[in-house]
């Protein structure tokens, strides 16, 4: 039997960004392992990229992950986003597949800079709720 992986980018709160192989064999368990949660949620973003989430991530008293929050305005879906994220790859049907060599390069671009202002203003109404988190990032 064939095993195929799916290649990701592993997101940390703490910024640990790193390259993840997960197992498609084992679908979401592997996902749910990889982000240690009990419940993902997915996280749509542009050039058919998903994030897969902590769904119970806020109420859980996870970390706020502002790389992965970052990531997520910068590909158009300003939400926030508590806990360990993983980007993956997704076909026109929805099926989660690795990310492509560009889609890869899109992510390490989008974490190799910084914010333009105009994502900067809409992260900072974004985490309007949290101001220790809105008084840094006025300072990028």
């Amino acid at each position: 039997m064939t095993t195929t992986t799916i290649r990701s980018v592993k997101i940390d709160p703490t910024e640990t960004i790193t390259t993840l192989d997960l197992d498609s064999a084992k679908g979401g368990n592997d996902i749910a392992a990889a982000i240690d949660c009990r419940m993902f949620a997915v996280v749509d973003l542009a050039d058919s990229i998903d994030l897969f989430v902590d769904d119970e991530g806020l109420i859980n008293g996870s970390t706020l992950n502002l790389p992965a929050t970052v990531l997520a305005h910068l590909l158009g879906n300003p939400t926030v986003i508590f806990g360990t994220a993983i980007a993956v790859g997704t076909t026109p049907e929805g099926q989660t597949v690795g990310l492509s060599d560009s889609q890869f390069a899109r992510v390490q671009k989008a974490f190799a800079q910084k914010p333009d202002p105009g994502t900067v203003d809409t992260l900072i109404e974004s985490l309007s709720q949290f101001p220790t988190i809105v008084s840094m990032l006025r300072n990028i």
